[in-house]
């Protein structure tokens, strides 16, 4: 099965996973992450939809999506978030993406700069 070129994959991303969550006194929560695999190599692809606006508590909020291409190996999941470019960006989707053969060829990330 033909493997991703690394030519392809010109980029770096770190992913965190969450390492725990708090509540202060007021019942809020605040969810840490801690880096689990630095140094990926990514291609990544900006969304054809570039932003989005999403109208949170009385405000507007501008949402850069984008497409993280990894290689098949990288262990990631949608509670994850993406380190790129001095942001972050929370992982809506991990899609593995096929072969003609059914093999996984590598993983797509959806994500976006969050809320």
């Amino acid at each position: 099965m033909p493997i991703l070129s690394t030519a392809l994959l010109n980029e770096t991303l770190t992913i965190q996973s969450l390492s725990g969550s708090d509540v202060d006194d007021r019942g809020l929560s605040s969810a840490s992450y801690a880096d689990s695999q630095t140094n990926v190599q990514c291609k990544v692809v900006r969304s054809d939809k570039g932003f989005s606006e999403d109208e949170v508590d009385s405000r507007t909020e501008l949402n850069k999506e984008f497409h993280f291409l990894v290689s098949k190996d990288v262990t990631v999941n949608e509670q994850d978030r993406i380190s790129y470019d001095g942001n972050y960006y929370n992982i809506r989707n991990v899609v593995n993406v096929k072969d003609r053969f059914g093999q996984v060829f590598y993983k797509k990330l959806y994500a976006d700069s969050g809320y």
